[in-house]
């Protein structure tokens, strides 16, 4: 541990002048006053004091001391910036990741609009078909109404095995559809919340209830 000590030096001078000039003036009458008028100033007496600046005296304890403290400001503004830093490069990596995680998001988001196109597609479809087979039935509901005696067996063999064969197409139109919205499903649960999942599936048949009613 190093002592510090400081010493204050005042010095006092005092400083008498002499002046080698005469003064023209006219004081009253006074010891130093002439005939003529004149005022030896080199009898008078000036003195003067000058007071003198005090300067501290710093000694290597002092200087060692002050070096000590700027050393451990220093320190702590390093340590300081670091941790700065620091939280500066976790927000930019986490800023990083989560424009990876909403591009990602983007192109999924079309690719479900893509399928939605194409669902929508496929249900005008199979409305269409369904009201093709509604329009073979209604026909043939109204001949078998006509008929009292028996009828041509092979007419209706014909229209039975086109409507088969149209139901068979729906059937597997509802079934791709089926698979088609089950894979829609599936990729929404890997995207979102269980709560918002839900809610996107319980529209999705409800729209798709309305289609088919």
């Amino acid at each position: 541990t190093s002592t510090t000590t400081t010493t204050t030096v005042t010095t006092n001078t005092t400083t008498t002048i002499t002046s080698g000039f005469n003064l023209y003036l006219k004081p009253p009458a006074s010891p130093w006053h002439n005939d003529t008028g004149l005022i030896s100033v080199a009898s008078l007496p000036v003195t003067m004091t000058v007071n003198s600046i005090a300067t501290p005296v710093m000694t290597y304890g002092h200087l060692e001391s002050m070096m000590d403290k700027w050393n451990r400001q220093l320190q702590e503004q390093e340590k300081h910036f670091f941790h700065q830093a620091n939280h500066l490069n976790v927000w930019n990596q986490a800023l990083l990741e989560s424009v990876d995680e909403i591009t990602l998001l983007h192109r999924e988001v079309e690719r479900v609009k893509l399928d939605q196109s194409r669902l929508e597609r496929e249900l005008d479809f199979i409305l269409s078909q369904q009201k093709e087979l509604e329009q073979l039935l209604t026909p043939l509901e109204e001949f078998v109404k006509g008929q009292n005696g028996p009828f041509n067996l092979l007419c209706v063999d014909e229209e039975y095995e086109r409507i088969y064969r149209l139901a068979e197409n729906i059937d597997a139109e509802l079934k791709r559809m089926s698979q088609d919205l089950k894979d829609i499903i599936v990729h929404l649960n890997s995207l979102g919340s269980p709560d918002d999942t839900a809610e996107t599936v319980c529209s999705l048949f409800f729209l798709e209830s309305q289609d088919f009613t």
